[in-house]
């Protein structure tokens, strides 16, 4: 339940750096050391972010996991699709965390500013920065559309809750740049809060005490 209030707070924090600074698709350098520029004059703001964001990976990785229950009762090979995708997400986020939020925290405080920027000019050159963004959009995306989609045809979930994973899906339209589209991220509160009711036991699963016979 609390992955969807993380992940709205964080992209808040952090678009309210990243969308401070005056990008230059000409000049990668000239780009890179307005971005640092930003970080480093909201640090705090950045800290703030990457912390929510490690937040996030942890209770995004129980809820991922409470789907995956829930599914496993009737459906266990989707169940099976769904607990890869999601782990997939889950490295995806780690990824996001250990590529994005820690290097540029490093390179805003570094002394020698015309190297951090010529370093961070670098980012996404190397495959294996490609591989990781892959993994936290496309990874992320798959997971939630195998849960609504393994959910419903559970018929774990009614209407209303199915609705919160179509209202996601705006986050995906808008991109996550629009301080907009991280607020949608609070409509998964709605599907998420039916799969921890039904991992909730309910007054009819407790067993009843019968009274002995003399």
């Amino acid at each position: 339940m609390l992955s969807p209030v993380l992940i709205t707070a964080e992209e808040l924090v952090r678009l309210s750096v990243d969308n401070s600074y005056v990008e230059n698709e000409s000049d990668p350098i000239a780009d890179a050391a307005s971005h640092l520029q930003s970080v480093a004059d909201n640090l705090a703001s950045w800290h703030l972010a990457a912390y929510l964001d490690l937040a996030y990976a942890a209770t995004w990785a129980l809820a991922l996991l409470a789907i995956t229950v829930v599914l496993a009762r009737t459906r266990p090979v989707h169940a099976a699709v769904s607990g890869l995708l999601g782990l997939v997400s889950v490295l995806g986020v780690a990824f996001h965390w250990a590529f994005y939020y820690l290097p540029l925290a490093s390179l805003a405080e570094a002394g020698d500013r015309d190297m951090a920027a010529h370093a961070a000019s670098t980012f996404g050159d190397d495959m294996l920065l490609v591989v990781a963004l892959l993994a936290y959009l496309l990874g992320t995306l798959l997971a939630v559309l195998a849960a609504g989609v393994g959910l419903w045809r559970a018929r774990a979930l009614p209407w209303w809750g199915a609705l919160g994973f179509v209202i996601w899906l705006g986050y995906v339209v808008l991109g996550p740049e629009a301080r907009f589209a991280s607020v949608l991220n609070l409509a998964l509160l709605l599907p998420f809060a039916v799969v921890a009711r039904r991992l909730t036991p309910g007054k009819d699963s407790v067993p009843q005490v019968q009274p002995a016979l003399i």
